[in-house]
């Protein structure tokens, strides 16, 4: 059981990273980013082509982080320029063709999952320490700290900086930070490609334990949105623990053989049971006030 419990936290690193993705980019462009993993993927598997081509790892490491980013940014350029001015459901609904359109094309390209799966390097696979005989590899560590890095350096970026200041005016009055000289479409272009390296970043982190097929690390967006969902799509630290929660409830559910079959569905419980939870909570406020 510890040890199930211990690769949850390996994975709840991750998912909270990749919680932390989508809630960044709602918050800074007011947009539900479904193409997120999908573009995170595409510049994973660059890294693993220049990798197979004798580019050696950090560059190679680089070059898919810049490719990611170009993507993402492409995406942003999309909708900053031919749907800023629509609501945030058209946005969403916009991601949502452009993830089909990139899984369409990732799997054309790099293959299914039964010929598409790349050998991704390992380098945190190595032993951190050992907790009640069971080794804590490397990558929990990483994951969660880089997690909590994140979570911490956004709320003092948002709070002691002027960039946080121009990045919350972004995404709360983006035409008033127009009138006052910000240069809104090429922040907001910025901000979608740091979170296309982010997000490759991590899926990078993930696809060693995931088998590294194109279709399971796009489809990552399911347990992002999950995740996304327990801070409300506004909440870092909430998010940050949402996160680690689904990956233990994944890493108990792996040391139950009775439901080692079900352990996918468990984002899907969580997004259920949350919709449940806020409609329950709206119903009852109404009544309240009336």
């Amino acid at each position: 059981m510890l040890a199930s419990l211990i690769a949850g936290l390996t994975g709840g690193g991750v998912y909270a990273l990749l919680g932390l993705c989508v809630v960044l980019t709602y918050r800074l462009v007011a947009v539900v980013n479904f193409a997120m993993a999908a573009t995170g993927a595409a510049g994973a598997y660059a890294m693993v082509w220049l990798i197979g081509a004798g580019v050696p790892g950090p560059l190679a490491l680089a070059g898919g982080l810049l490719a990611g980013a170009a993507l993402s940014a492409l995406i942003g350029v999309v909708l900053v320029r031919w749907f800023g001015g629509h609501d945030e459901r058209t946005k969403a609904a916009v991601t949502v063709a452009l993830y089909v359109a990139i899984m369409a094309i990732g799997l054309r390209v790099f293959g299914g999952s039964a010929t598409g799966a790349r050998r991704f390097p390992a380098p945190l696979d190595g032993p951190a320490f050992t907790v009640g005989g069971v080794v804590v590899p490397q990558s929990v560590l990483v994951s969660l700290a880089f997690a909590v890095l994140i979570t911490a350096g956004v709320g003092l970026l948002f709070s002691r900086t002027l960039l946080g200041l121009r990045l919350q005016a972004l995404s709360e009055r983006p035409a008033t930070a127009q009138v006052v000289g910000i240069a809104v479409p090429r922040l907001a272009v910025a901000v979608w490609a740091a979170i296309g390296a982010l997000s490759t970043l991590v899926i990078v982190l993930v696809a060693p334990r995931l088998g590294g097929d194109f279709a399971t690390l796009a489809n990552l967006i399911t347990t992002a949105l999950a995740v996304a969902m327990v801070g409300a799509f506004r909440s870092l630290p909430m998010t940050l623990a949402g996160g680690l929660i689904l990956g233990l409830l994944e890493g108990a559910a792996v040391s139950l053989s009775a439901l080692q079959a079900y352990r996918g569905v468990v984002p899907f419980l969580v997004i259920l049971v949350l919709l449940w939870w806020r409609s329950r909570n709206e119903i009852w406020d109404t009544a309240h006030t009336r």
